[in-house]
């Protein structure tokens, strides 16, 4: 029996081929983690981008007194320029100004350059009472709303005991107001002829 003790003992001191033992348990978590990182900071990269590019554009456009179609439908090019990378982007820009008397928002444009994805309508904008500050009578703002997708280098996800990153779109939501003009029309739009 005490040889046997002893055998067991002199097994659990033995410390031969652990360093390759760890080390083959410990590369593949070692190189997981790295590629993870990895594609952590490509996501808070995409999402700093997108948001930027967005005030971007709003301050652009903060900056007009009318624009015209090409003008509007060249934003998205602008868009894309500044989110390098990303497999897609969308974008919408709105301008409103507020009624006092009424209490609601007038639409004075929303266009989307290609038509990917819907504008704005009287009755839609409204819903966007607890997203837009307090406005004064008459004051306008343009609402810039840009989408842009993300797709990762990596599946980080480890069998189904870890998700990962999957697919996603970040959206932004600007509002900014005019900087020297009372409001921003779009050339030819009905509500800016007043």
């Amino acid at each position: 029996m005490t040889r046997l003790r002893n055998s067991i003992r002199a097994f659990a001191r033995d410390e031969s081929g652990a360093l390759l033992a760890e080390a083959l348990i410990l590369l593949p978590m070692l190189i997981w983690g790295f590629i993870a990182l990895v594609v952590y900071w490509d996501v808070f990269r995409t999402i700093n981008v997108s948001q930027k590019a967005a005030y971007s554009i709003s301050d652009l456009l903060s900056r007009q007194g009318v624009v015209n179609t090409q003008f509007v439908d060249g934003l998205s090019n602008v868009l894309q320029f500044l989110t390098p990378g990303v497999p897609d982007s969308r974008l919408r820009i709105t301008s409103i100004e507020y009624n006092a008397r009424d209490d609601r928002y007038e639409l004075l444009f929303s266009r989307s350059p290609g038509g990917k994805v819907p504008a704005h309508t009287q009755t839609t904008i409204q819903t966007l009472r607890p997203r837009i500050p307090v406005l004064a009578d008459l004051e306008s703002v343009i609402i810039v709303e840009t989408w842009v997708d993300y797709r990762p280098r990596f599946d980080t996800g480890v069998l189904n005991f870890t998700p990962g990153v999957s697919d996603q779109t970040f959206t932004q939501f600007i509002v900014t107001r005019p900087r020297n003009w009372r409001r921003i029309c779009l050339e030819g739009a009905p509500a800016c002829t007043s």
